[in-house]
């Protein structure tokens, strides 16, 4: 019955959760196979046993398992959203922003989205999408004028910052001689002749 089935989940859940404090991951992912067998619509438990595989170096089956989640809840954004964290975390950056567009496409109006656009904001520049990145940071901007977190990642995207200079080459640098600075400066700016300093003709 319903009943049994629903207290067989339960306790599946109070068991993957035991076994998971006492370090046990691999007797919680086995649990959590059992549960998505009786309901494979609990995309927590998909999400849950996913990070642990993945925590253990097991990436590939993290990922056959979101898919397997995905294949059995392809309309629910939680679904999407859970395979885009787990791309995240094993870097298929180009993955993840699908799955999080997708989630994105599927959430209901009445939920607050803020938070999963902006991990499809960070998906998209780390796939080396900067126009999606920018597009979905200007929206965000718009919809929570208020926020300063989405107001300063549009900052960021907008106006890169050039990196700094290496400290190892500066620690170099410092010990060379004037006349072997003069001379990586004339390769650097590719001159000929001898550049002499006005602080010198003085």
């Amino acid at each position: 019955t319903q009943d049994k089935k629903a207290a067989l989940i339960d306790l599946f859940w109070e068991s993957s959760d035991k076994a998971f404090h006492e370090g046990d991951y691999p007797l919680a992912i086995s649990y959590h196979k059992a549960i998505v067998i009786l309901d494979p619509h609990d995309v927590e438990s998909y999400s849950d046993a996913a990070w642990l595989m993945w925590s253990l170096g097991h990436g590939d089956e993290a990922q056959q398992h979101i898919n397997r989640g995905l294949k059995a809840n392809p309309k629910n954004w939680e679904m999407w959203d859970a395979a885009g964290q787990q791309d995240d975390l094993q870097k298929y950056f180009s993955k993840a922003q699908f799955a999080y567009s997708q989630a994105v496409k599927f959430i209901p109006a009445k939920e607050d989205s803020q938070m999963l656009r902006r991990r499809w904001a960070h998906a998209a520049e780390n796939a080396g999408a900067r126009k999606t990145a920018i597009r979905i940071w200007q929206k965000l901007v718009k919809d929570y004028p208020n926020d300063a977190v989405n107001k300063n990642n549009l900052d960021r995207i907008l106006n890169p910052k050039p990196a700094p200079p290496a400290k190892s080459n500066l620690k170099e640098a410092a010990s060379w001689p004037v006349k072997v600075l003069l001379a990586r400066l004339e390769l650097i700016l590719g001159s000929k002749e001898p550049r002499v300093s006005k602080r010198n003709l003085r």
